[in-house]
């Protein structure tokens, strides 16, 4: 997910957050007569009107298969022409509806980043498994997480797509070498001999800027012929390029 969205869904899952805080902070308060506690419904009532359109449009969420609850306000009665009881009621469906937001914001965050780390460690735990003999092209990488893809039971051209999606940067091109289009990621793979390390660095951070424009996410997968001492340190700087861009380091 990107930084820009990921901050927008944030900051919409703190709004019902404090909406539904607000709303138990007035279920609760036994300070205030009843007749005048629920006062705040119809304000409510609008907030939450307001969260739900947010949500469903930063969600592009459709409204024929997922319900979201709201009430039309511009037919609601105001606090002196209804009873207590029934702005009570509003308030605690209202709740129940914010509850739901909610539940449908953490989901969107939680998905998507769930899914990006778990493909991240798949691919880290079992490619060195599919290479017997030291690799001597790139291509030979690419082959081995083919494979895993498939064995994972991924439909090419569903799933992920290999050698597609080539975009003009800066006047050259760029074909990546597989996409995951359900996470907007692309992966690069790089094989790592003696004397190529300072190379390779230079490509990433050119991908890295190149892919940019046209991916939320970046994952370099690099096979190491035995060049790497310190995976952290050699991960550091280009993790800290931005967010959402890891790299797996397999050592043959």
């Amino acid at each position: 997910m990107d930084i820009e969205r990921k901050k927008q869904i944030k900051f919409l899952l703190l709004r019902c957050k404090s909406l539904k805080e607000n709303m138990v902070r007035t279920l609760n308060d036994s300070s205030t007569n009843e007749a005048g506690r629920y006062s705040p419904f119809k304000a409510y009532a609008e907030e939450h009107s307001v969260l739900a359109c947010e949500v469903c449009k930063t969600l592009d969420l459709d409204l024929n298969t997922v319900r979201i609850p709201f009430y039309d306000t511009s037919k609601m009665k105001g606090w002196a022409d209804t009873v207590w009881p029934h702005q009570k009621q509003i308030i605690d469906s209202l709740v129940v509806y914010t509850d739901t937001l909610i539940a449908l914001l953490e989901k969107e965050i939680d998905f998507i980043d769930d899914e990006y780390t778990n493909l991240e460690n798949f691919i880290k735990n079992r490619l060195r498994n599919t290479i017997f003999t030291p690799p001597d092209k790139e291509k030979e990488v690419q082959n081995a997480i083919e494979t895993l893809f498939v064995g994972k039971g991924w439909n090419k051209g569903i799933d992920y797509d290999r050698e597609t999606g080539k975009f003009t940067f800066s006047g050259k091109e760029y074909i990546p070498d597989f996409i995951v289009p359900k996470l907007n990621l692309c992966i690069e793979v790089k094989l790592l001999k003696e004397g190529r390390k300072s190379k390779i660095i230079e490509e990433i951070n050119a991908d890295i800027t190149a892919y940019d424009k046209e991916y939320k996410r970046q994952l370099f997968v690099v096979y190491d012929l035995g060049v790497i001492r310190d995976e952290i340190e050699f991960k550091r700087d280009i993790e800290n390029a931005k967010d959402d861009i890891k790299v797996v380091i397999v050592k043959h």
